[in-house]
């Protein structure tokens, strides 16, 4: 048989040339097709758990084999927007228009209208009306919505709804980690972290493997001084993600709390080679300086950071000692003021925010408050969101429109400024008759 093969190559060696190519191409499309479908699958399940910038990488491939596929850049939409681009989300959803000839399907639509809620519009009834309709329906996207609805709320450090979102999501899937790691999250901020730690721990229960979790419950012992308790999370982050630098981090900080200086600034200082911005990691670096008698350095570490996260009150009381060891005593003074003011700032903050999520009203006096103290501490986007929920619970709540028009004259923003002092002169001639 191999002979009569043989003989026919050789009478006729270009057309069996030819064909050899065409296999080869076809197996090679064959295992680009396979390929694609794996990362269309990898795709899907890092949404599944939450791992949005990992799934954009995975439709990469999918976007180039299927660049006419509704359903690939229906995905790549949902990736983007929960990834923070919003821009290219909606380039995604208006390709996915244009392939259905101007028509958006029931899909296209949900996507939209997910978008609008991420964006602040989440407490539009026209958005949260539809979206919560179709949760109660019990609609396959009920998951992807909850989901949504959740991260818009924490966004905009509203707890009480996250957290009842979440507790509905838990209702509705017990068995899904990614609502437990949320809830965790929002209790973190409501300063109940034994109830948090029960929720991450019930979701690694869920899924030994999710990452950052595990990451969070090592960071949450760690910060409260228990690195015993924190080592077994450590090991099995390095053997499951060795070259991670956020696991080289926690692992350097646990060396620092154990006393093994050299081995903890080995680890830290490898991984500020890829974790540059690193809170906690530039913090624990200053610590390491100051106690191995290196102001300067530690400064150095702490000014960058402070320029990372300005609200960081931990950076400024360590800048302070930073600043005793050079003997520079006016600017340690300052920064000890600064310090202490921020701090109060700071737990005024959060104890507004805590008992609003406690205790639910629609009085717009605590809004207005929690908006005024974020604005002052910077907090801009935040501080409007929560004057213009004061104005929500009531639209002639007199101190939430003299809060905007200050904050948009300072902006330089004299339009949303002279509409809110607009309507504090009407309601200045309103309460005169």
């Amino acid at each position: 048989m191999f002979r009569a093969v043989a003989k026919l190559v050789a009478a006729r060696p270009r057309a069996f040339a030819a064909a050899a190519v065409l296999v080869l191409i076809a197996c090679a499309a064959g295992g680009g097709y396979t390929y694609a479908l794996h990362q269309w699958h990898a795709a899907e399940r890092a949404l599944k758990q939450g791992r949005a910038a990992e799934a954009r990488g995975h439709l990469g491939l999918c976007l180039k084999v299927w660049p006419r596929s509704v359903e690939v850049h229906l995905l790549a939409a949902r990736a983007a927007r929960l990834s923070g681009e919003l821009a290219e989300a909606e380039a995604h959803l208006n390709t996915c228009k244009r392939l259905q000839k101007g028509e958006s399907s029931e899909a296209i639509q949900l996507e939209f209208l997910l978008m609008r809620a991420m964006t602040g519009e989440v407490d539009d009834p026209l958005v949260n009306g539809p979206l919560f309709r179709l949760v109660e329906a019990d609609h396959p996207e009920s998951a992807a919505i909850l989901d949504t609805v959740a991260l818009a709320y924490m966004r905009d450090l509203n707890y009480r709804k996250a957290f009842d979102c979440l507790t509905l999501w838990i209702k509705r899937d017990p068995n899904n980690p990614r609502p437990y790691h949320l809830r965790g999250w929002v209790l973190e901020r409501l300063n109940n972290h034994k109830l948090a730690m029960e929720d991450y721990t019930k979701a690694l229960e869920l899924d030994p493997e999710l990452f950052p979790v595990r990451l969070r419950v090592a960071e949450v012992l760690l910060d409260d001084k228990l690195p015993r308790q924190a080592l077994p999370h450590l090991d099995r982050l390095m053997k499951q993600a060795p070259d991670r630098p956020e696991v080289m981090a926690r692992m350097g900080q646990y060396r620092f709390l154990q006393g093994d200086f050299k081995e903890a600034r080995r680890l830290l200082e490898a991984a500020r080679q890829k974790l540059s911005d690193d809170g906690p990691l530039l913090l624990h670096l200053a610590r390491l300086d100051l106690l191995q008698g290196r102001p300067k350095d530690a400064e150095a570490h702490l000014r960058h950071l402070l320029q990372v996260d300005s609200g960081d009150t931990e950076a400024w009381f360590t800048l302070v000692r930073a600043l005793q060891a050079q003997k520079r005593r006016e600017e340690a003074a300052a920064a000890l003021k600064h310090h202490d003011k921020l701090k109060a700032a700071l737990d005024q903050a959060n104890k507004l925010l805590t008992d609003d999520a406690r205790y639910p009203t629609n009085d717009p006096a605590p809004a207005a408050k929690i908006g005024a103290v974020l604005l002052g501490l910077g907090h801009d986007r935040l501080g409007r969101h929560w004057l213009n929920e004061a104005l929500r619970r009531d639209p002639s709540y007199a101190e939430a429109h003299r809060a905007l028009a200050e904050h948009y004259e300072k902006k330089g923003n004299e339009e949303l400024a002279a509409r809110h002092r607009a309507r504090l002169r009407a309601l200045e001639r309103s309460a005169g008759r």
